[in-house]
């Protein structure tokens, strides 16, 4: 039930994403001075901000940008992280080993503090952002397929087919890849959020895209001088986050279920 919530919830905030700047006749980044700081009406429904842009397309083009940067790092790092602890754990031995030492010393670290110093000294935009925050991001999946991939190893279906003389690439794509399909889905997922999370936070530092685009972090930090004055500015990108944060915490949770997650 709470898998269906969550995914529902979420394919409405896609939806919104998507839909709104194709329907509502309005430019998020053009300024329009005359109309700053407009109240909700019929013709802009949240308001405008600062600069007149209509406060409910821009949130949504933010939250396109938002979910994108952060199925683009999950993606990158869930690749990563199946390769490098699916191959470790085919290897054994010295890969295993160095597999351990670096995610011990990844997880060591401040992952957000090592983001925003890789982040600072690179200009802003698509790339930096990339750069900051996919480095220690494989690890979870990384650590989940390697430990999968080692438990199957020693399974009585894997061992057979280890007998008979099936390749590494066999035994990945026919075997292993099968099974650890459903954990590091479930990580996945998890670190979509995470990833979320960090975007958000790198622009609201202020090391993230740079003007006019933005994302819901870069919202709510324009929108900060204005808390007294328009707190609506600042509430809405940071509702819609946390909405979304919400929904895949539902997703994720249901996957944690018994029966959800498949050995």
């Amino acid at each position: 039930m709470t898998g269906r919530a969550g995914t529902a919830l979420l394919a409405l905030v896609v939806l919104f994403c998507l839909l709104t700047p194709m329907l509502s006749g309005y430019d998020p980044y053009v300024p329009d001075l005359e109309h700053a700081l407009l109240p909700a009406s019929a013709e802009h429904w949240l308001g405008t901000d600062q600069l007149g842009r209509d406060l409910l397309t821009r949130t949504a083009m933010a939250g396109r940008i938002s979910l994108l940067f952060a199925l683009a790092i999950t993606t990158v790092t869930t690749i990563l992280g199946t390769l490098f602890g699916t191959a470790a754990g085919l290897a054994g031995g010295m890969p295993d080993r160095l597999l351990r030492l670096a995610a011990t010393m990844a997880l060591a670290l401040p992952g957000l503090t090592l983001a925003l110093a890789l982040a600072g000294v690179l200009p802003p935009g698509y790339v930096t952002v990339l750069a900051a925050l996919v480095p220690l991001g494989w690890v979870n999946c990384g650590l989940v397929a390697h430990t999968a991939t080692r438990r199957l190893l020693s399974s009585d279906f894997v061992l057979a087919v280890r007998a008979i003389g099936a390749s590494p690439l066999y035994l990945v794509r026919r075997t292993v890849g099968p099974h650890i399909a459903g954990p590091i889905l479930t990580v996945a997922t998890a670190d979509f959020a995470r990833a979320l999370v960090a975007v958000t936070s790198l622009s609201f530092l202020g090391i993230g895209l740079p003007p006019p685009e933005t994302d819901w972090g870069g919202m709510v930090s324009e929108a900060t001088p204005l808390l007294a004055a328009a707190p609506r500015l600042a509430i809405v990108p940071a509702l819609a986050l946390a909405v979304t944060g919400l929904a895949v915490a539902l997703v994720v949770d249901a996957r944690h279920e018994p029966g959800q997650t498949p050995d």
